[in-house]
């Protein structure tokens, strides 16, 4: 037989093999003037195994011997001489020119063929699986399993498990040192497909990469509608390097998170988060209004030299997370305890004498005054109590809810702290994927969805037309408060002030029973539509939503249409025609990175 190149002969006298029931090996070569001349390829129960061989994987011994131990692995040689010799004919082909077909040994039954190794081989389709289920965190094992149980057996898959992980070694050993020089041939040519896309870096001394900063033309356009709070957390690592995780996020308007820019740094100082932060506002061009991070102090000093005009405003979350180390166990699970803190720290319904005598009263009555740390969070409380800032818009969106916790969840989920960063980049497009098309769906279903109405209020079915579905059931639980049937408020006219009425009206449900808040109130326009109210709570300053007692007065007044100077256009409903939520792949070069990009074929 000719065979136009050696792989043909190979493959050939492998699928002979495999009916037989052996394995080949691949044998020596005959080179000259760099032209393949000879080969030839063996059973691979060829030969004999050395009496002592050198085990480099091997620890060694301890004791005062000098030699090493060998692990113990069973050998398959048996001295076995059936081979195939090619010969070059006219320096391309290859003819047949010796063949020994008799074996020494018994032959694999046809059942265990999957098992020998010239019959196991990732196809590529497997092999971009392998990859793609990486992007979830999710581990060569693991997607051989998926494998198996897909193509139903074992023997169906053709490859081991083995086979998954060396695959999955090889690309991470093809990455190599190459690994910072691919992340920043991607971003430029991102950068170069799509005109909004923002992408800088520096390297050091070394000509390693030191900072990294990127940030997609569709995330710009989601902070020019999101800027008034946007969080910082570099609290943990996703990659093999060690280089700190930085996103941004902004809380859109179904009060979900959303990434507007991401960083990796090597360092967490004063001079990388400065770097940062100029080159974020150099992209986006607009400060924020307000900066939520943890305690780090270079992050503090770095904010107030790019930011001085943004208000730097600590996490709850971080501070509150500390407790058990700093209090102690015991006493930190107290239930009485964890009550009254958490009641006077995650709340803004109260003033701030009312949090600084309850905050004395807790101290003590647990015996905390002498502590060091809590005394230090009570120094810098007007830096992340909800209480002090009262006269920051929108401020209180970050008071109940965990929002760096709630990130670094999701972000943890498909990443990890052994991964490369081009393999992170990978798992970081997937990450922002899943989020913008978790934001479609909560477009979706507030267009095509409708909750039942709480009460009988014509322009609560006006709100539904307005607002996202998360903001709506908001409103609808402050209308219920004002419901018919249910006693929950009740107020007394006092006096009339330059054309508006002030009522005091007592909220029974509130975070102190019976609180009386003041309510100004004007009606103008038809149906009212002009009217103007405000309380003293002010609920609408903070978060652009009227409260229960402002919408108990409106009640009170007949007014039938919703007031059109607090539909706030950050709480409104997108109609599903935004490209805000528009999925990644539609926006330049989004797609993920292929396995053949990086075998580079």
């Amino acid at each position: 037989m000719v065979f136009e190149y050696v792989d043909h002969a190979y493959h050939f006298y492998c699928e002979y093999a495999k009916k037989a029931g052996f394995c080949v090996r691949k044998g020596g070569s005959y080179m000259n003037e760099g032209l393949l001349k000879s080969t030839y390829f063996t059973c691979s129960k060829e030969g004999h195994n050395p009496a002592n061989r050198y085990d480099s994987m091997a620890k060694k011994d301890r004791s005062s011997r000098p030699y090493y131990k060998r692990r113990k692995r069973p050998t398959i040689r048996c001295g076995c001489r059936a081979q195939i010799f090619l010969k070059s004919v006219d320096g391309l082909r290859f003819e047949i020119n010796d063949f020994f077909e008799g074996h020494n040994h018994e032959m694999v039954h046809a059942n265990d063929m999957h098992f020998v190794r010239s019959n196991r081989k990732l196809t590529h389709v497997q092999q971009d699986i392998i990859y793609e289920m990486s992007t979830l965190n999710l581990g060569p094992v693991k997607a051989f399993n998926i494998m198996r149980t897909k193509y139903e057996g074992f023997e169906e898959v053709g490859a081991t498990k083995d086979d998954c992980k060396n695959f999955k070694q090889s690309l991470t050993c093809y990455i190599g040192e190459y690994d910072a020089e691919m992340v920043v041939q991607r971003l430029s040519g991102k950068k170069k497909c799509c005109d909004g896309y923002s992408f800088e870096y520096t390297v050091n001394t070394n000509g390693e990469l030191d900072r990294l900063f990127w940030a997609y033309d569709i995330s710009k356009k989601n902070y020019l509608a999101f800027r008034d709070i946007i969080s910082l957390d570099a609290t943990f690592k996703t990659n093999k390097y060690n280089m700190v995780f930085v996103p941004f996020t902004v809380i859109d308007n179904h009060c979900r998170n959303v990434t507007v820019g991401v960083a990796l740094l090597s360092s967490e100082s004063i001079e990388s988060y400065s770097w940062l932060l100029k080159v974020f506002l150099d992209s986006f061009g607009i400060a924020p209004k307000v900066v939520v991070t943890d305690q780090d102090p270079a992050m503090k000093q770095a904010i107030s030299l790019v930011l001085p005009n943004s208000r730097h405003r600590l996490c709850m979350w971080h501070i509150m997370k500390k407790l058990a180390d700093k209090v102690g166990v015991s006493l930190c699970n107290n239930e009485d305890f964890k009550r009254k803190i958490c009641d006077i720290v995650w709340t803004d319904a109260i003033s701030q004498s009312e949090f600084e005598t309850q905050w004395k009263l807790i101290m003590k009555e647990y015996d905390l005054e002498t502590n060091k740390w809590l005394s230090d969070m009570f120094e810098m409380r007007c830096d992340w109590i909800p209480a002090y800032y009262m006269d920051e818009p929108l401020s209180g969106l970050i008071r109940t809810t965990s929002r760096s916790e709630s990130e670094n969840h999701f972000f943890c989920q498909v990443s990890n702290s052994q991964l490369s960063v081009i393999d992170f980049f990978s798992h970081f497009d997937h990450c922002m994927e899943i989020q913008r098309h978790n934001g479609r769906k909560n477009d979706h279903d507030t267009m095509y969805k409708h909750p039942d109405p709480v009460s009988s209020n014509p322009f609560e079915k006006e709100a539904e037309l307005i607002y996202t579905k998360a903001i709506f059931n908001d409103f609808q639980d402050e209308m219920f408060h004002i419901r018919s049937g249910v006693a929950c408020l009740k107020s007394t006219k006092e006096e009339e002030e330059e054309d508006c009425v002030r009522f005091s009206v007592f909220d029974f449900n509130a975070y102190v029973p019976g609180c009386l808040e003041n309510v100004l109130f004007k009606k103008e326009g038809e149906d009212g539509i002009d009217s103007t109210i405000s309380c003293q709570c002010k609920r609408f300053e903070h978060y652009g939503l009227l409260c229960r007692r402002s919408l108990y007065i409106l009640n009170l007044f007949r007014v039938t249409r919703f007031p059109k100077k607090y539909m706030v256009d950050r709480w409104k409903r997108d109609d599903g025609l935004n490209p805000r939520t528009a999925p990644i792949s539609s926006f330049g070069n989004g797609k993920f990175l292929k396995v053949k990009e990086i075998q580079g074929k």
